[in-house]
């Protein structure tokens, strides 16, 4: 029986280019739709509010006759900041976001930044508009309800409105084509090697 040396199978492929070539193109498409069909697209909004109070409106009798200062406010609003955040998740101010889009607390992330007055209402969803509509609920109803539920909050300023990103999970698409065409090509070669072996022993 005849051995086949590298070179034997690189004069194989060559005669055969065009097979190996296909096989190999047709493999990368299905492996490229296939990382196309597993990839999960979810969407993230973001919004910015600043909850303080603004102690430069404060006029000069106020001033005087209160025992608080700019760093007093301030270190006052910061120390508010975790209350804040649980109260937008989960309270009256939830409950008034969801009367005008539905949503779970779990598809919301409410943060706020060491020694800041920032918040950071996050919001995930499967479609891009709701994923900002979720966002301007909670920023709208927390602007409304927060004062009413504590009082000792300052003002609710939307400084930056809501912004979407795409985050895409899933298999590789660069990766799974390059498998598939790889593939393509290691099976190509063994059945064109295989059909040569064959007709060789006729």
């Amino acid at each position: 029986m005849k051995t086949y040396s590298l070179l034997d199978l690189l004069k194989l492929l060559i005669k055969k280019w065009w097979i190996w070539l296909l096989t190999a193109i047709i493999f990368a498409g299905f492996g490229f739709a296939y990382s196309r069909m597993a990839a999960f697209r979810t969407y993230h909004a973001n919004a910015v509010l600043t909850i303080s109070h603004n102690y430069s409106n404060f006029g000069d009798n106020d001033k005087k006759n209160s025992d608080a200062n700019a760093l007093d406010l301030t270190q006052s609003d910061i120390l508010l900041q975790n209350s804040i955040q649980a109260l937008i998740k989960n309270s009256a101010i939830t409950d008034d976001a969801k009367k005008t889009v539905a949503f779970s607390s779990g598809d919301v992330t409410v943060t706020s930044p060491d020694n800041s007055v920032l918040m950071h209402i996050s919001a995930s969803a499967a479609n891009k508009r709701k994923a900002v509509r979720i966002v301007n609920a909670l920023a709208a109803s927390t602007k409304k309800v927060l004062p009413r539920i504590l009082p000792a909050a300052g003002k609710v300023i939307v400084a930056q409105k809501a912004t979407n990103t795409v985050r895409e999970t899933g298999p590789s698409t660069r990766k799974f084509t390059l498998i598939g065409a790889a593939l393509g090509l290691v099976l190509s070669g063994a059945v064109l090697l295989w059909n040569d072996i064959k007709d060789k022993l006729k």
